[in-house]
């Protein structure tokens, strides 16, 4: 979607309008379609994706109301994607790929990902494993840093830079700006994401064809085509999950942003994001302990630390739903179902994360 300067200057003759801008009949159209996809990827989950494959375990095969309102919370954001925030976003998206320090820190990542196959003789007899453990192990230390310090480090120099009067003078509300802010940090490491998994999945192809021998990976009957193809897939749809945790990662650093310096945002967005690599950990001390016979459920703990851990439990994202690099390495199936799960409950976070970046930042006089 694409919104020109002029479209944005363009107001409703109405007087009661108070200068907001009129959205397009394109772009209304554009938003509908979106809104369309997510009913039909909605549809799909709810009548076949939420179910495991054959072979698999279906002890988790359940459909819970945090999955739907990952479709309803995509459905609104898209609703809520004007053409000002888009251009907002896009401003965003070039001024974040211009930093010189993340030009370095891709350019290393995009490095290191060449010469992952490098690291390999560090392993012997566990090649295959060590390689796809440190790609995404990789790719999830470098986003995660990316999405951490940018996040912390976009809405608070427009207010320091005092411009943030003269993008609030111009037909723009708060929540376009911050909408437009948070969508441009996502378009940011989207597209980092996208460059380090592409590099890693050409090495990581190169390596087993290069191990297994040309005629081997050419030869369907023997298999390795299939293999191959099924570790491509399966780690593309691990680093697709890597998304997820950025998105959530980016709104918590907005938010804090706006609230404590930056320095001390960033520390926080550290401490959250082990504190939610360790959320199975939290639930397994907040759940009851259950006796053999007639003994009675005993808790791991009790009294007030107990409260501690459900409120803790409770209020961490549950990053660590986003890493599946232990399916990975057991040559697990990333089903549809395991990874909306995941995206459903963390959309759903962040979006309670910008609400209060708009309640906050709707509070601060300019």
């Amino acid at each position: 979607m694409s919104a020109s300067p002029a479209t944005i200057g363009r107001t409703s003759p109405s007087p009661s309008s108070n200068n907001r801008v009129v959205i397009p009949a394109s772009w209304r159209t554009k938003q509908f379609i979106v809104i369309g996809l997510v009913a039909l990827l909605a549809f799909y989950y709810f009548t076949v994706g939420w179910k495991s494959s054959a072979g698999e375990t279906r002890a988790a095969d359940s459909a819970t109301p945090y999955d739907a309102l990952g479709f309803v919370v995509l459905g609104v954001f898209a609703w809520l994607t004007t053409p000002t925030a888009w251009v907002i976003a896009t401003t965003t998206f070039q001024e974040s790929l211009r930093r010189r320090w993340m030009t370095v820190l891709l350019i290393f990542g995009v490095v290191m990902m060449a010469l992952s196959t490098f690291f390999t003789q560090f392993s012997p007899g566990t090649e295959e494993q060590f390689i796809r453990d440190f790609g995404i192990g990789f790719i999830i230390i470098i986003t995660m840093l990316m999405s951490i310090f940018l996040g912390a480090s976009l809405v608070p120099p427009d207010i320091e830079r005092r411009t943030i009067f003269t993008i609030l003078s111009k037909p723009v509300t708060r929540g376009e700006f911050l909408i437009g802010k948070f969508l441009g940090l996502c378009l940011t490491m989207l597209v980092s994401l996208v460059l380090l998994s592409v590099v890693f999945l050409l090495s990581y192809a190169f390596f087993k064809i290069r191990t297994l021998g040309w005629a081997a990976a050419n030869t369907p009957e023997l298999g390795v085509r299939q293999a191959l193809s099924f570790d491509l897939f399966n780690i593309s749809k691990a680093l697709t999950l890597q998304f997820g945790q950025i998105t959530i990662l980016a709104a918590l650093s907005m938010l804090l942003s706006l609230v404590v310096s930056n320095i001390t945002a960033i520390v926080f967005c550290f401490v959250i994001y082990f504190g939610g690599q360790m959320s199975s950990f939290w639930e397994h001390l907040s759940h009851e302990e259950g006796g053999s016979g007639s003994e009675p459920l005993t808790s791991t703990v009790s009294g007030p630390v107990q409260g501690l851990i459900n409120v803790v439990s409770f209020l961490l994202p549950k990053l660590d739903r986003f890493d599946a690099r232990e399916r990975i390495i057991n040559d697990l199936a990333i089903n549809f179902n395991y990874m909306w799960k995941a995206f459903g409950t963390g959309f759903v976070y962040a979006a309670v994360l910008l609400i209060l970046s708009y309640l906050v930042f709707s509070d601060r006089e300019f």
